[in-house]
């Protein structure tokens, strides 16, 4: 379905390639992660702008970003290194660091997934060592939050030159699976693993791939349990791939641009379904979401930037990350109701009332865990 509601809620110029993330960092809502050049930012929303709440150089170039790790609730940033990993979070009331890996020289940690690879109720971090040519994995380990270090268990030698990482979860009582592209040579490469008590089992894999491997994510547009697997490719089409016993592309787009570096899939607000989110380096976002997949896009977007990295936040927000420095946060939704953002002294009994709806409505409609907002906050109104 074609965009109903497009609007740059945000803007921010920072200083080199931007990575973002989204994760309830400093309380349970959506705070905004990004990084560039060797900085990590933490935004927060307010009623008027995202507010910048912390600012930590770490005096190394950043190269990848993921946000996880919930202790209990609140999540962490992980941040992947030429030689480690480090991990970020709230401690004493600040944004500080928590533990990070063994250093290991020239690693060079290009992308990081989190997610729980054996079903134990705890995430692990899979990150991809370019360097080393080989997929590190970590489990948290420690009593209580402020003892948590990560504690490599595995490692699996790739066939190649890892470029991307990624979780594919499946349907009830199946372990899911760790999905990573890598380049060999001229020739690129998908291969799934799963995590089992015995350690690794070889999945389906994909060999001389048509393009370079550029985006990576998993996901559904029809809520099916099985998520696909979505890939970017350097030939400028993004690609979605069935995991069976096979690995069965079902469908390429058409070109959308030269490349395709940023992918990201999941809500957008109010939609009933969810949206995957193609960005290139001329600077378009392309929006997929009908239930079956189509090869082209619902919709298409101009921003103005070379698009590196996006990220759609549980709230149904889009961060983009730029090429050139800039940092960007989109409303974008093609429902038919109308949207409205918390003010300060609003509950969601006070807003129901405005649209003459009820809260139990706009919780339903928003997928609202409970009645509890905060001032900054975007509801969609059914």
């Amino acid at each position: 379905m074609p965009l109903t509601i497009a609007r740059l809620l945000w803007t921010k110029k920072l200083n080199g390639q931007v990575n973002v993330g989204w994760g309830k960092i400093v309380e349970e809502r959506a705070d905004l992660v990004a990084t560039a050049g060797s900085n990590l930012y933490l935004f927060i929303p307010s009623p008027d702008v995202f507010q910048l709440s912390a600012t930590i150089d770490l005096g190394k170039e950043i190269l990848s970003l993921d946000v996880g790790l919930p202790a209990p609730v609140l999540e962490h940033i992980v941040l992947g290194l030429d030689d480690r990993l480090e991990v970020y979070g709230k401690r004493d009331g600040a944004i500080a660091a928590i533990t990070q890996t063994t250093p290991d020289a020239g690693a060079r940690y290009v992308d990081i997934a989190i997610a729980d690879i054996d079903n134990d109720g705890k995430e692990e971090v899979i990150a991809a060592a370019a360097g080393n040519e080989a997929l590190f994995f970590y489990r948290q380990s420690g009593q209580a939050p402020e003892e948590m270090h990560l504690e490599l268990f595995a490692i699996r030698v790739m066939p190649g030159v890892p470029q991307k990482v990624t979780v594919v979860r499946r349907g009830e009582g199946q372990l899911p699976l760790i999905a990573a592209a890598y380049r060999s040579g001229d020739s690129s490469g998908i291969l799934t693993l799963v995590f089992t008590e015995t350690g690794f089992e070889e999945g389906p894999f994909l060999e001389n791939l048509p393009a370079t491997v550029d985006s990576m994510t998993a996901g559904t547009l029809n809520n099916a349990p099985d998520e696909l697997l979505f890939w970017g490719g350097g030939d400028g089409s993004v690609r979605a791939v069935a995991i069976n016993q096979e690995l069965v592309t079902l469908m390429t787009t058409e070109n959308l641009g030269t490349s395709v570096p940023a992918l990201a899939e999941g809500r957008l607000l109010g939609n009933e379904r969810p949206t995957l989110v193609a960005g290139t380096p001329e600077g378009y976002l392309f929006g997929f979401d009908e239930p079956e997949l189509s090869t082209s896009p619902a919709w298409a977007l101009a921003t103005g930037h070379f698009i590196n990295d996006l990220s759609i936040s549980e709230e149904g927000l889009l961060a983009l990350g730029a090429d050139d420095g800039w940092l960007q946060v989109w409303l974008l939704s093609n429902s038919s109701g109308m949207v409205h953002k918390v003010q300060p002294g609003e509950n969601l009994f006070s807003i129901a009332a405005l649209y003459n709806t009820t809260a139990a409505a706009i919780i339903d409609y928003n997928r609202l865990n409970s009645d509890l907002i905060y001032p900054g906050r975007y509801l969609a109104i059914p």
